[in-house]
């Protein structure tokens, strides 16, 4: 007996590359290239050097596309985590304010 056919769209669960990579990746690479050329007025000399450092951000960057197309997403989910994560008693129980136990500097207040 065969269960009921389901369809599933290669389509709709494809990341999204620009030439082959990531959307984010690309815009990046092409935001920190760009300005080369243009801060040189445009020279030949300039322009080359702009293009073959893009190439190179280029390649490595389909090379990490590649080896796994969710790598980028999680090195973004990595840097919003904290190294240290306070014990909380319960959920609705007051949070406690701890001190820190090495002197910083606080601006005019100086060290705390």
């Amino acid at each position: 007996m065969r269960g009921t056919p389901s369809h599933y769209f290669k389509s709709l669960n494809r990341p999204f590359n620009i030439l082959g990579v990531d959307q984010q990746l690309f815009y990046l690479f092409l935001g920190l290239c760009m300005p080369i050329p243009f801060s040189a007025r445009l020279s030949p000399v300039m322009d080359g050097v702009a293009l073959l450092i893009y190439i190179i951000l280029h390649t490595i960057g389909v090379l990490i596309t590649r080896a796994d197309n969710q790598m980028l997403a999680i090195y973004r989910r990595h840097i919003h985590f904290k190294k240290y994560y306070r014990a909380n008693p319960g959920v609705h129980a007051p949070l406690k304010i701890t001190k820190p136990s090495v002197p910083f500097y606080e601006g005019m207040r100086g060290l705390v």
